[in-house]
């Protein structure tokens, strides 16, 4: 039975990922700070390294994370380096445990998957969110470096991808459901939920892809701006205003 290690399982996105993978009839080791029988703190790199050697999985998805929103000026230096250090060196941390054991097999070239969650707020200016941004910008920028280094390495059995979801009404959202510094958010028709990135990254497994945003036509959107950024910037407040609209909606749809 193949083995899967879903970060930040206790809730939302994680425990969407863990119940796709448990009904297809996979070992699901969910790791999180609460809410599941595994404790991981991912941004303890050693205690990533010791999961990973003692499951020894197949897969591992990265999609432990925090939002931390607000102004990125003026913030706290604690929910600064509480994103960074979760979104961010959490992946790199996992990323790296799984890979020493999957680098291990197959005579030296590999096998395994890694995923790491990103987001379309990879490429665009996201008001209100910076900070959460950058760490996924960096998340992008790490995994597809990363693949770069193992393709020149021989490595060929690993496959690494990043999934890049659009907003989500997880508890990450719904639990600052009124806070005006994730409008940003909203910009979109509706929400994407989270069993259908977790369906996206199944297919991630089945049939590897290095990079999948979902839904799909929202990433060519936001990538189409990352190319002029100069106007994405200027539309920003009217972006702005039309995802402080989407979250009124989405407040009154819940009765908050």
């Amino acid at each position: 039975m193949p083995t899967a290690v879903v970060t930040g399982a206790g809730r939302g996105l994680g425990a969407a990922i863990a119940d796709r993978f448990a009904s297809a009839g996979w070992h699901v080791v969910r790791a999180d700070v609460e809410g599941t029988d595994t404790y991981l703190d991912v941004t303890d790199a050693q205690g990533c390294r010791e999961l990973a050697e003692a499951v020894q999985p197949d897969v591992w998805i990265n999609n432990a994370g925090v939002l931390g929103a607000g102004d990125a000026a003026t913030q706290p230096d604690q929910v600064i380096e509480q994103v960074v250090s979760v979104n961010l060196l959490g992946v790199i941390h996992g990323t790296r445990a799984a890979l020493a054991v999957m680098r291990e097999r197959e005579q030296g070239r590999g096998a395994g998957h890694i995923i790491n969650v990103g987001s379309l707020a990879s490429w665009v200016p996201v008001p209100g969110e910076c900070v959460y941004a950058a760490t996924k910008a960096g998340v992008l920028s790490f995994t597809l470096g990363l693949a770069a280094e193992l393709t020149s390495q021989g490595v060929q059995g690993i496959h690494l991808g990043v999934v890049c979801p659009d907003g989500m009404l997880t508890p990450m959202i719904t639990d600052v459901l009124d806070d005006p510094a994730i409008a940003m958010t909203f910009t979109g028709f509706r929400q994407v939920t989270p069993e259908r990135v977790a369906d996206e990254v199944w297919a991630m497994v089945r049939k590897p892809r290095r990079l999948v945003s979902v839904p799909h036509w929202r990433g060519a959107q936001v990538r189409v701006f990352s190319a002029i950024p100069d106007v994405a910037l200027r539309l920003a407040p009217v972006f702005m205003r039309l995802g402080r609209a989407g979250q009124d909606r989405v407040r009154q749809r819940l009765g908050r």
